[in-house]
């Protein structure tokens, strides 16, 4: 897979060879442990690929499924950070998410990642079944989390696939909003920053591999589904399930377009109104964007032609850019 990624960026005259960021995924590579560090750093020699000294590198760790001799291991390759696979702090819930650990794992992981004083983030779930008739207490929970002092939190609301159990328990739309709404008040009450629609971070510990795929710029993926992109191409490329092989999507001018606009509004860097709109289609959104500001959806900088969206805004963001993209097609 690695030739066969080498292969595909020197036919289009690039290389990857002193990485920035470094995101190790998809499932549970903590498991891996120590062969899986070794393993990995051999690779990496023998296509020359280094990491950049002042880089970030992710490792994602599901509570019960590392080892200590592990996490030192992959630290000696090159991890300087770790996203860590909390989800809830009850264990009804983490049976109802079909997550193999429990809540000892749980504050063992955390415990253990805020003792060697780690950089990492926690993902945590909302809008889980039987939340209202359990009483869920999501601050109650947010607040034991953030005792041990995450630099950063993604927060993801369950979308249910067709063969979910519980689908049906799952709580209504209000309650979500309700809810979302509730934690980003909370976190962002707490010195967090809310950079991106499921992301917080504290000042200046956002998540600078993601944000290459919010800013549209180039990323390189292997692995089952990993998907890639090469900006200055326009080139998407995924990865196959069973396959060594990829499939290639070549986006057009206008498609490039338009995920631009809808990834921009994605992250609180926002976007400028002239590198999306022409000035009449400009003047024919002043009364949209004047109703969003008014219903708490957005902030614009009419100075400086500059749209960002609070989190009311990232909570309805699909909706939003829909409206956008009726008035670019009229």
């Amino acid at each position: 897979m690695m030739k066969k990624n080498q292969e595909l960026f020197e036919s289009h005259s690039l290389e990857m060879k002193n990485l920035e960021t470094l995101y190790i995924g998809g499932g549970t590579p903590s498991l891996w442990g120590e062969r899986g560090a070794t393993f990995l750093n051999e690779r990496f020699k023998d296509y020359e690929i280094s990491l950049s000294a002042e880089g970030e590198f992710t490792l994602e760790v599901n509570p019960g499924s590392w080892t200590r001799e592990g996490i030192k291991e992959w630290q000696n390759f090159g991890i300087n950070r770790f996203s860590l696979g909390i989800q809830s702090l009850r264990g009804d819930y983490l049976k109802l998410l079909d997550r193999v650990h429990s809540v000892e794992d749980v504050f063992e992981t955390l415990e253990y990642f805020k003792e060697i004083q780690a950089s990492f983030s926690v993902d945590f779930m909302l809008g889980l079944p039987w939340s209202h008739e359990k009483e869920r207490n999501i601050l109650e929970e947010l607040e034991e989390i953030l005792a041990y002092g995450p630099e950063h939190l993604s927060l993801y609301i369950l979308t249910a696939k067709g063969g979910y159990p519980h689908k049906e328990f799952l709580p209504d739309e209000e309650f979500i909003e309700n809810e979302y709404l509730k934690v980003a008040r909370h976190l962002k009450d707490q010195g967090y920053l809310h950079y991106e629609v499921s992301n917080f971070s504290k000042p200046n510990k956002e998540s600078l591999h993601n944000k290459r795929y919010w800013q549209s710029r180039s990323v390189a993926s292997l692995g089952p589904s990993a998907v890639g992109f090469l900006a200055t191409e326009q080139l998407r490329y995924k990865w196959k399930v069973t396959k060594a092989e990829y499939e290639e999507e070549l986006l057009s001018e206008e498609s490039f377009k338009l995920e631009k606009l809808y990834m921009g509004l994605r992250i609180d860097e926002g976007i400028f109104i002239k590198d999306h709109f022409s000035p009449r289609e400009a003047e024919r959104l002043e009364p949209l964007l004047h109703n969003w500001c008014k219903e708490g959806f957005s902030v614009f900088d009419r100075d400086n032609d500059h749209l960002k969206l609070t989190s009311h805004g990232f909570l309805i963001l699909d909706g939003l850019v829909q409206q956008l993209f009726s008035i670019q097609n009229a």
